[in-house]
């Protein structure tokens, strides 16, 4: 039966005294290694999302009039079946057929 040990490592950090002892106060010792992982995750995932929000601003800023002008008819012509698919998931919702969020 394959462990986990692989799939972690162990790492030293310096954090303030201060930070240590609130951490330690709310954050059961069995818990503290996932709490920072998902801490770190987070914070991970917030700078790709910067980043990629980035990546977004410089393509529309590039882009020509004409190539604007025809990604907005084919989100018009998409728009009806948004609607109806937003209008089912809706539906399925309130029916109780599928859990929300």
């Amino acid at each position: 039966m394959p462990t986990d040990r692989g799939r972690y490592e162990v790492v030293s950090v310096s954090l303030p005294r201060d930070l240590v002892k609130r951490a330690n106060a709310l954050i059961p010792k069995a818990r503290r290694s996932r709490a920072i992982a998902n801490m770190l995750t987070a914070f991970l995932d917030s700078i790709s999302r910067k980043q990629l929000e980035r990546e977004y601003v410089a393509y529309y800023t590039q882009r020509s009039a004409r190539e604007a002008q025809e990604e907005r008819d084919l989100l018009s012509e998409w728009e009806p079946s948004d609607e109806e698919a937003w209008a089912i998931l809706e539906e399925e919702e309130l029916s109780g057929r599928r859990k929300a969020g």
